[in-house]
């Protein structure tokens, strides 16, 4: 820990534990301004070094492009949605939830809007309350024997499913980045055609973020496609559901039943679809409760301070959700790969600004066991591909490109980037990378030993082994003698001297590509003359830093 105190912000209620932990931290100054105003934060918020919010703080371009000394945004719960995460990651800021902390609760008061709904509970309460007594009026409907599709089997969604199971029902489960196996797990069906699973449902949970993915996933389209006298819950974020379709499918008896904690705007106006008189018998709704318990608002207050507090001072945290991948996590190896990897972009870039052009398009294949982790979120890329992608934009962006801006920048220069998996062959692990251009490609594979040391062993058509590490010296040449003689001469004048030396010869082939690791500084006049006096076709250098050479 540094001598240095941090300022953190909290401008909304906060729970006591989450205050407790920050009083009690000697490096945190907490500044508690509940209900401050959005133009009173733009005042003062470049004086901190963190936030930590709930939902009801917008974190937008604006507030972030205020915060010059902001490098946390802490979020006690789950969403994230108030938060512009595309420019918190351009400006290097991690912003970290507590996905975990809400969880039961979540999945409990979908549970009780799914029970509320399916018995009638707040109707019948409503009608006792008025003096009636009309038991027939609200007969309801078992869980027992019933299909439920949950549509996103991330934490809450898995544990709703598990619910349901023990209540008798059959769980159908949607969500393209789950493995069936993970699915079938937990008991669950999984199922990959949503209009034909809404078809055989009798109740539908939503439990996926809001994205432009996931935006009216449950559009008036899909909604007609629900089985007749079905039920729908949306516990999860406002704009997953259209509700003026919904509304409309309960009038006209598509659906027997909705239940809402959430929606598009919050709170919602007297006027949104799903208030509408004519539906009120078979709506059951709630003010945004999925994780207001006692126990969930504590825990997640814990998450965010801590893993916030973690953060600031550079220890390990969790939950940065921002971060492509969280390197402490990985295994020693799964870190190793990852550090070649990094290093095989810096190389590609390298050689492919020989070709003149930019590239277009950056393709990773893993091969073996190590690379292929059956548990890494499937809609996004493997660590070792992001790792490639930051080593290829470093050498045009410099090295202050991190994990979080790399895959946006790729974007923004339209580099597509395409990940596969293949069977391990000559080596058990393998990454192979091509980086191509308008014009041509660069291809380069490696691998760690088992001593865990890392080689390049192919580049391009060249069968070669060196260890990228230092400054390298690349050139391609005619196979013939006394080049290699000519190159050494030129460095040794230079006062440059050759540590390794590692020659790849193409069969059928009057070409050769050498690959040397050196001492000293090969100036950009001294390259030019290794590959004028050398008889070169091309040369180039590549210096790695910042990194174990193993």
């Amino acid at each position: 820990m540094s001598g240095h105190t941090f300022r953190i912000i909290i401008p909304e209620a906060l729970g006591d534990e989450g205050v407790r932990m920050l009083k009690d931290a000697p490096d945190a100054d907490a500044d508690i301004r509940v209900g401050i105003t959005k133009p009173d934060l733009l005042k003062i918020i470049g004086h901190y070094d963190a936030i930590i919010t709930r939902s009801g703080t917008s974190m937008d371009k604006e507030a972030i492009a205020a915060a010059s000394r902001l490098k946390v945004i802490a979020r006690a719960g789950v969403g994230v949605d108030n938060v512009d995460i595309q420019e918190a990651s351009r400006r290097g800021i991690v912003v970290i939830n507590a996905p975990t902390g809400n969880t039961l609760a979540a999945a409990e008061h979908t549970m009780a809007l799914l029970l509320a709904l399916m018995r009638h509970i707040p109707q019948a309460c409503a009608s006792l309350t008025r003096g009636e007594w009309n038991r027939k009026r609200f007969t309801g409907h078992q869980l027992s024997g019933r299909k439920i599709l949950i549509i996103g089997l991330g934490r809450i969604g898995t544990q709703v499913g598990i619910r349901c199971r023990a209540f008798g029902m059959e769980v159908l489960g949607y969500d393209p980045y789950v493995p069936e196996k993970k699915a079938a797990e937990f008991g669950f069906q999984k199922v990959t055609d949503l209009a034909g699973a809404l078809s055989l449902a009798d109740v539908v949970s939503v439990h996926v973020p809001i994205t432009d993915e996931t935006h009216c996933v449950i559009s008036e389209k899909m909604l007609r496609a629900m089985k007749q006298g079905s039920y729908l819950i949306n516990c999860a974020r406002g704009g997953i559901v259209d509700e003026a379709a919904c509304a409309q499918a309960l009038r006209d008896g598509r659906l027997a039943g909705a239940a809402f904690d959430v929606f598009t705007q919050e709170p919602p106006s007297a006027d949104n679809p799903l208030f509408a008189d004519d539906i009120a018998d078979k709506v059951v709704l709630s003010p945004h409760l999925g994780a207001t318990t006692v126990e969930a608002q504590t825990e997640v207050a814990r998450i965010a301070v801590g893993n916030a507090l973690a953060a600031l001072r550079g220890e390990q945290y969790d939950y940065a959700v921002n971060l492509p991948f969280m390197e402490q996590h990985l295994g020693d190896m799964q870190k190793k790969f990852v550090r070649l990897a990094r290093k095989m972009g810096i190389l590609a870039a390298k050689l492919t600004e020989n070709d003149g052009g930019p590239a277009v398009k950056c393709r990773v294949m893993l091969r073996g066991e190590a690379l292929n982790d059956e548990d890494a979120p499937g809609n996004r890329n493997r660590p070792y591909t992001i790792a490639v992608i930051k080593g290829l934009l470093e050498v045009t962006h410099g090295p202050e490109t991190n994990y979080m801006i790399a895959p946006i920048l790729a974007a923004e220069r339209g580099i597509a980037i395409e990940e596969s998996f293949g069977e391990s062959r000559t080596y058990h692990n393998l990454i192979e990378v091509t980086v191509e251009t308008q014009s041509s490609s660069q291809t380069i594979f490696g691998t760690i030993t088992e001593e865990g040391r890392q080689h390049i062993v192919r580049v391009n058509d060249y069968w070669i082994d060196f260890n990228p590490h230092g400054q390298l010296l690349i050139f391609q040449n005619h196979d013939r003698p006394g080049v290699i003689g000519k190159v050494g001469n030129l460095l040794g004048a230079a006062a440059v001297n050759i540590a390794n030396f590692s020659l790849g010869r193409k069969e059928s082939s009057g070409l050769a590509l050498a690959v040397m690791e050196v001492d000293g500084v090969i100036s950009r006049e001294l390259l030019d003359s290794v590959e004028r006096d050398g008889d070169m076709i091309w040369a180039a250098t590549v210096m790695f830093s910042g990194e174990d050479p193993q």
